[in-house]
């Protein structure tokens, strides 16, 4: 699909030879990476107590603006990495294996923010329109909980795979997202 199109995003190009070392993200991938990460961080920190509050139509606007732009991140990301920059800096040398869970478990963290963003937008709709409350709502609440249950697992399988790739593979790949913050010398 596209991964080797943007010489300007630092991909690698299709006729250069293979090479144990990762090729660097570019700044906009780099940038929606972090924005990412960021906005859900955020989400986590400020996130609510119970859905009662969402009573309250400042915090409810607040809520749905949040989840629109969470939304929103996560297509241009999803756009951007598998139609113009490429999603993997894995060397071609990189093990099969190491290529198939970096695979799935990013498929699992786009899946878990969309079910995350689009059952929180149905809790608020649900709310709002009383023909979809009660079990339209328990749904939602449920596969809310769901993701925001399983994100966290994905994160961590992420940053474990990140330091697997500093600490035994030495191969570039958590630098090729960082740059030189964890670069020696």
């Amino acid at each position: 699909m596209g991964k080797n199109k943007n010489h300007s995003d630092g991909v690698r190009q299709a006729d250069q030879p293979d090479t144990m070392k990762a090729s660097r993200h570019g700044f906009v991938t780099r940038s929606i990476h972090w924005l990412s990460a960021g906005l859900l961080i955020f989400g986590y920190i400020k996130g609510l107590d119970d859905v009662s509050q969402l009573a309250d139509p400042d915090l409810l606007r607040f809520e749905v603006s949040f989840a629109l732009v969470l939304t929103g991140v996560f297509v241009v990301r999803w756009l951007w990495t598998n139609y113009v920059a490429g999603a993997t800096r894995l060397p071609d040398s990189a093990p099969t294996w190491e290529k198939t869970v970096s695979r799935y478990v990013h498929i699992g963290l786009y899946i878990s923010v969309f079910t995350i963003t689009l059952s929180g937008l149905g809790i608020a709709l649900g709310l709002q329109l009383p023909v979809l409350s009660g079990l339209i709502v328990a749904a939602m609440i449920g596969l809310h909980e769901l993701g925001l249950s399983i994100l966290p697992l994905l994160w961590l399988t992420h940053i474990i795979g990140a330091i697997w790739h500093k600490v035994v593979r030495k191969d570039g790949v958590l630098e090729s997202m960082t740059g030189k913050l964890f670069s020696r010398g």
